[in-house]
């Protein structure tokens, strides 16, 4: 194996091993957008279901009626930013994984060029050899 090639194999490697750190914590950020976007649902529902009751009420009845809104309303907002924020991260490393993959790819063409190359470089070498050696023999 020529140097070259090797060093275009190890290139290859070496992306191999990034993209699978790449999947992995790919892996858990899907786990983590999954579980913010559930989360999330759960926060908009408790939040439709805030409804005021045509009853009467008191002013510590509507105060804490007020504040659990409140409370329900920012932790929404945080879950939806986590989750926009979650989705963009995603969004980066596939893309990083999609590069990385090309450039494994790419490196591997190259190491098998460079290895198709010295294989026809070689049986040019070895057909030239024969055919001389068969005009150099006796007849």
């Amino acid at each position: 194996m020529s140097r070259r090639a090797s060093i275009f194999d190890r290139l290859a490697l070496k992306e191999r091993v990034a993209i699978n750190k790449q999947m992995k914590s790919l892996g858990a950020l899907s786990t983590e957008f999954r579980q913010i976007d559930k989360m999330r649902e759960k926060l908009e529902e408790m939040a439709r279901d805030q409804t005021h009751s045509d009853g009467v009420q008191n002013a510590g009845s509507l105060r804490a009626a007020a504040q659990l809104n409140f409370q329900i309303r920012v932790q929404l907002d945080t879950a939806s930013n986590r989750s926009e924020h979650l989705a963009e991260e995603l969004r980066n490393i596939r893309q990083r994984i999609a590069q990385s993959d090309r450039r494994r790819e790419k490196s591997t063409n190259k190491a098998d060029a460079l290895r198709a190359k010295a294989q026809n470089d070689r049986d040019t070498k070895r057909e030239d050899d024969e055919a001389s050696r068969r005009r150099n023999q006796p007849r």
